[in-house]
């Protein structure tokens, strides 16, 4: 392909945009001497294509302020700017779908070269014809008028020629674009959907191994404890036994009432008592979580089932508590809500996500409100908290995969992406989200009690 060869057809009078657009011709140039020379490296065309489109801006930037300076008809100038937009997009798509033509390169060059001559030729010299008669007394929709056709009809042609070639590449390279966009979005989704399935098989896994390595140690401790709780009892009757009998034996009466004084019996038997129940009402709810890491890690089955959402709800807050404890209280207003078909561990995941998410919005400590209820023909489950809140530019973006206001190392942006995709994808319910800046957040989840439609 022959280089861009300058002359002065392409000259516009205005000396600035002359002078840009021969910068412009020597960066296509470049781009194809590194062709020609063997330097065409992507690093390098990447490097060149960034410069060229950087300098591409500052030019149409400059024409647009030169437009708008000398007061143009709009027609011009919204078809002017339009053209400039579509540059710059259709540059960075035909890079982008590169691996789709048979010589990138040297189709980037031919593009750049016929676009640049098109729109020289045509619009910036329609531009400059109209700013010489504005300024010279002649009104914007006059000049425009006398400026919609080249005076040579052959060129005429050619230029409309360009043009509708322009817009077939343009609507081929859209449709190429569009293609290799979706087939991203399905690869990400595939990739979410195998990375979800793993997590949760993964931490099913655990969960199942933990419990069942506590539940050992935990049945012998709570067989003992019950033990000891009836030795205790029996030896309290054994003393209350020689207290009886303490008045008629004066001898040991002394040496007696000295141990019980020494020993202070009374409040040892008091809290004999007291420390044993404590500990039995703390094996009960290390029993308790260790059934809610069971029921967990059964939920993590990918099946359709019956499920009581309140228990996988509660279930969820036990497993996640040391995120919790240490910034919010947690309140629960649980409605009576029916059994629902769902994927139980999917929505545990959602709920994690919703529960970690209201914890680090609270800077200092706050308070969790979780909800739940029936609206129609499904429940809902909502957890609301008291932390910074969002602005509406950020809640238009929340359920974007890897988007994220947190500091970097502490999240990946896939959370509230992922949840949005069990609930309103896989499972045919929505979310509903309220927010503002320092009046804290709204998460509300609903879901259909006989599954998603087929």
């Amino acid at each position: 392909m022959q280089p861009f060869v300058w002359n002065q057809r392409f000259e516009t009078g205005l000396a600035t945009v002359d002078e840009q657009h021969h910068r412009l011709v020597d960066l296509i140039n470049r781009v194809g001497t590194a062709r020609v020379t063997g330097n065409a490296d992507e690093s390098v065309i990447a490097g060149l294509l960034t410069e060229l489109a950087d300098y591409a801006r500052h030019h149409f930037a400059d024409e647009e302020q030169l437009m708008a300076g000398h007061n143009l008809d709009r027609r011009h100038v919204d078809a002017h700017v339009r053209h400039h937009k579509q540059f710059i997009e259709q540059v960075l798509r035909m890079w982008q779908t590169r691996a789709s033509l048979e010589k990138p390169i040297e189709v980037l060059e031919g593009f750049l070269s016929s676009w640049l001559t098109f729109h020289i030729l045509e619009e910036d010299q329609a531009m400059a014809r109209q700013i010489a008669l504005i300024d010279g007394g002649g009104r914007p929709d006059e000049a425009f008028q006398q400026q919609q056709q080249p005076a040579d009809n052959a060129t005429a042609v050619l230029l409309d020629a360009m043009n509708k070639l322009y817009h077939v590449l343009s609507l081929q390279n859209q449709s190429l674009a569009d293609a290799n966009v979706r087939l991203e979005e399905k690869v990400a989704e595939r990739t979410r959907e195998l990375l979800q399935a793993e997590k949760m098989a993964a931490i099913g896994q655990l969960a199942a191994g933990v419990a069942h390595e506590i539940n050992n140690p935990i049945g012998f401790v709570n067989s003992n404890l019950g033990t000891l709780g009836r030795y205790a009892a029996q030896l309290l009757k054994v003393i209350d036994a020689y207290a009886a009998c303490e008045s008629e034996h004066k001898i040991i009466s002394p040496r007696l009432a000295a141990v019980k004084e020494e020993t202070d019996l009374a409040f040892m038997r008091e809290d004999l008592v007291a420390l044993i129940r404590e500990s039995q009402d703390g094996l009960d709810r290390v029993k308790k979580i260790v059934q809610d890491l069971k029921d967990f890690s059964h939920a993590s089955d990918a099946e359709w089932t019956q499920t009581d959402v309140n228990a996988g709800l509660e279930s969820t807050i036990n497993v996640v508590w040391n995120e919790l404890k240490y910034k919010a209280d947690v309140k629960r207003e649980l409605g009576k809500l029916p059994w629902i078909r769902c994927i139980p561990g999917q929505l545990n995941q959602v709920f994690v996500n919703l529960l970690i998410n209201a914890a680090q919005a609270i800077a200092a400590r706050g308070i969790i409100t979780v909800r739940s209820g029936v609206e129609g023909n499904g429940v809902w489950v909502e957890v609301i908290d008291n932390g910074c809140g969002m602005p509406p530019d950020v809640q238009k973006r929340i359920f974007d995969p890897f988007y994220t206001t947190k500091p970097v190392g502490t999240g990946t942006g896939l959370g509230l992406s992922v949840s949005w995709d069990i609930v309103v994808n896989r499972h045919g319910g929505r979310f509903d989200v309220k927010s503002a800046p320092g009046q804290g957040s709204s998460f509300r989840v609903w879901l259909p009690v006989a599954g998603k439609e087929k």
